[in-house]
């Protein structure tokens, strides 16, 4: 937690040796853990937050009110405070009291619009009656919160017969420092700051994580388990399932984030490398006593990494549920606890699907031509008691964990997905799709990809998590012939696929194809996404088949080069193990290409235009070189061309990168 102290000498004082005082804090405490602002920090940290702070003397605000010149406040507010402590109001002489008042209504709206900050005005030590009502009125009208003093308004409080010079035994002594940290202490604690979060508590008859010890402000919490694939090693379905040798268990957690939260965990590992991705989030992990200590101070999704990729903890920080979804409206309501369905859930018109924070649901959900649908809440729906076993798609259909077909306004928010037996989510032949703050995470088995959009308009995907073992978002055209008309050839066309996270352990994060079985696709935008560990590609447009592409997108677009992740191998036997080199896996960040393969009915090349990247921010580690963007043409007929690359950064640096084309590649502008 960021904490901002502004005050005068009773917050921090210099050294006046003229005044017989040579401390450098709080006057008139005997040591520097004796003044309030280290009496109230240690108070907050016992309450289980971990600290940052930043303590100045700001008297000028008081003595000269009329001057103040906020544009020396903007250093605070880059300092990102949570809680802003205003305690000031001693110096103010009594012929500006007036214009005291109007500089702290001043102050309190620059917080206000600057910062995030819950912010706190403290009253004057001495009685200052005025001042404390102007600094009252302030705050009342600027939604902070007051907190009088008056009650330490006389000399038993003051330092009176510790130091010679009377104005500085005017000040504070111990006692009175640690009076005015209590009276502070109380006021943040009735206003909730230290409310424990609303954490999904695992349901008894669930597994835990156990390897890791996780406490959320203080207070010692669970975590749910989910097997990932430890290795991108894969091959063509086998007919059987993937073996569990080649993936191991992580944890995770999910919590209503309604402001800072603080984070203690104890892994079995000494932490020596650890990160806290997407990078482009600045949590600054600190490591103490074998502990790592960080704070999560915006909805999101997390991944604490130490040493290294694996048995990472994912965090889903939510934010609170909207409200435009009531869930007591829902059709099926899944309560906290597990549950298990004895058959797929099929959804008509109208219907919805609620699980709350804390349920378990197994099992699988769809729709088939419906419409105004919504599956909702912060619960797990999990697939993990489907079995594959047999040849082709065995006893599960293509469709996966949660599928639509030829639906209208489908609606997805906020649950977690785990362990699906193939594809997650397959929207087919859909229009008017919207996915928002869902996460997808234990995907370890063969072919399973995380959103598969299949011939479908009108799609937005919005702030979600995303782990899979192949393709993360995808938009794929299909064909299953004359007998199976779930799929009738819809173009694909308007897409945004916007303030993701995405963890790709084999395949691409944000693709086109590579089925593109379809007349057109066009208007895809993928934006302001991280893809926080990638195994084959980042940003990919693989052209299967005979659709026209064109009018695609990638903006603001953050990709993560770590030096653990290792290069993807096929596995062409049972008996073959995964022995990567030594190296990092060095990939292309953007690959653009077409052909005609096993995924093309028609046998026919289509066509790439118009496909522009822009601002492509690149975070690798050292020993990971700058990535390439490459593309290529099937022929001179079927042929890449109005390609845009501009402004891409490598860990900080601006760089034109290397770009390989074929001869079926025209234009490819690169600035």
């Amino acid at each position: 937690m960021k904490i901002l102290y502004l005050g005068n000498s009773i917050t921090l004082h210099p050294r006046a040796p003229h005044l017989g005082w040579y401390g450098e804090w709080g006057m008139a405490a005997s040591s520097p853990e004796r003044d309030y602002v280290h009496v109230l920090n240690k108070m907050i940290s016992q309450a289980g937050k971990f600290i940052e702070y930043r303590a100045d003397n700001i008297a000028f605000v008081e003595r000269d009110p009329e001057l103040l010149d906020l544009s020396e406040f903007e250093k605070y507010a880059r300092f990102s405070p949570e809680l802003v402590f205003l305690r000031i109001g001693e110096n103010v002489a009594e012929d500006r009291v007036a214009q005291f008042g109007d500089a702290m209504r001043k102050l309190l709206a620059f917080f206000r619009e600057k910062t995030d900050a819950r912010v706190y005005v403290v009253g004057s030590f001495w009685p200052k009656e005025a001042v404390d009502a102007r600094m009252r009125d302030a705050a009342a009208d600027a939604g902070a919160v007051y907190v009088g003093l008056e009650r330490l308004q006389s000399e038993r409080w003051q330092a009176i017969g510790e130091y010679g010079n009377e104005g500085v035994a005017a000040h504070p002594s111990d006692e009175g420092m640690r009076a005015i940290a209590e009276a502070m202490f109380k006021a943040v604690q009735a206003d909730g700051v230290f409310d424990p979060p609303d954490v999904s508590v695992v349901p008894e008859e669930e597994d835990v994580y156990e390897d890791i010890e996780v406490t959320i402000d203080g207070r010692s919490v669970d975590c749910y388990l989910a097997r990932v694939s430890a290795m991108p090693f894969n091959r063509v379905w086998p007919g059987s399932q993937r073996p569990v040798e080649q993936t191991e268990l992580a944890p995770f957690l999910s919590f209503e984030w309604t402001k800072g939260a603080d984070f203690c965990v104890k892994s079995p590992e000494t932490p020596e490398d650890v990160k806290i991705r997407p990078l482009s989030k600045g949590v600054t992990p600190i490591v103490n006593d074998g502990r790592v200590y960080f704070t999560i101070r915006e909805p999101g999704q997390y991944s604490l990494e130490i040493n290294g990729r694996h048995n990472n903890l994912h965090i889903f920080a939510d934010p609170p549920e909207d409200g435009r979804l009531e869930p007591d409206k829902a059709t099926y309501f899944f309560p906290a606890g597990v549950h298990r369905l004895t058959e797929r859930l099929v959804l008509q018109s109208g219907e919805s699907v609620y699980l709350a924070r804390g349920a378990v649901v197994y099992g699988e959900i769809e729709a088939t031509e419906a419409a105004n649908v919504a599956v909702f809440g912060r619960g797990i729906l999990d697939g993990s008691l489907v079995k594959r076993e047999t040849e082709g798609f065995g006893d599960v259909r293509v469709d996966g964990l949660v599928h639509f077909t030829r639906c209208r306004n489908v609606l997805m928010d906020g649950v977690i997905l785990r362990d699906s037996a193939l594809w997650t989510v397959t929207p087919v032949n859909c229009e008017n799709v919207d996915f928002r703050g869902v996460k997808v995470i234990g995907m370890w088995r063969y072919n399973s990809d995380g959103f598969d959009f299949v011939n479908s308009r009108n799609v937005h995907v919005s702030d979600c998590f995303l782990r899979t073992f192949d393709d993360t978002v995808v938009i794929k055209g299909l064909y299953f012939g004359e007998a199976d008309r779930s799929n009738e050839r819809m173009n694909n066309e308007n897409y945004l696929v916007e303030n993701c996270v995405l963890w790709c352990d084999w395949g691409g994060a944000l693709e086109v194809g590579a089925e593109t079985v379809a007349d057109e696709y066009r208007n895809v935008v993928y934006r302001n996404c991280d893809i926080i560990r990638n195994a084959d590609g980042a940003m990919r447009l693989q052209c299967g088949d005979r659709a026209y592409v064109h009018g695609v997108l990638y903006d603001d677009i953050r990709i993560e080069y770590s030096k653990y992740d290792k290069k993807s191998i096929y596995q062409d036997t049972d008996d073959m193990v995964y022995a990567p080199p030594a190296e990092p896996n060095h990939h292309d960040a953007a690959r653009a290409w077409l052909y005609c393969g096993m995924w093309s009915p028609d046998n026919i090349p289509g066509k790439l235009r118009d496909v522009t990247y822009r601002n492509i921010r690149i975070f690798a580690d050292p020993e990971v070189p700058e990535p390439n963007f490459a593309f290529s043409g099937a022929d001179a007929e079927h042929d890449v061309d109005g390609v845009t690359i501009e402004s891409v950064y490598y860990n900080g640096s601006r760089y034109l990168p290397r770009v390989f084309k074929n001869e079926f590649v025209g234009k490819v502008d690169v600035k």
